[in-house]
């Protein structure tokens, strides 16, 4: 699993605090991206409270193996 952060113009509310944000926490496994709005500032840490690289990566399988049975 690769883990990154990308800054947008898409302003979406903080999953943690709700402020509006244009920072982005990417989790990526088998060609799939989850993208989690997240503050990255010097004042709202909320990017670096949060790690959810199982529970992502949990998410991504179940997704990945739903997509495949319902091509079938």
């Amino acid at each position: 699993m690769r883990i990154g952060s990308v800054l947008s113009s898409e302003r979406k509310p903080c999953v943690v605090c709700n402020r509006k944000t244009g920072a982005y926490k990417i989790y990526e496994q088998s060609n799939m991206q989850l993208k989690i709005p997240l503050c990255d500032t010097d004042e709202r840490t909320c990017f670096d409270k949060v790690d959810v690289k199982d529970t992502a990566t949990l998410f991504l399988k179940v997704i990945k193996k739903d997509i495949q049975e319902d091509a079938k």
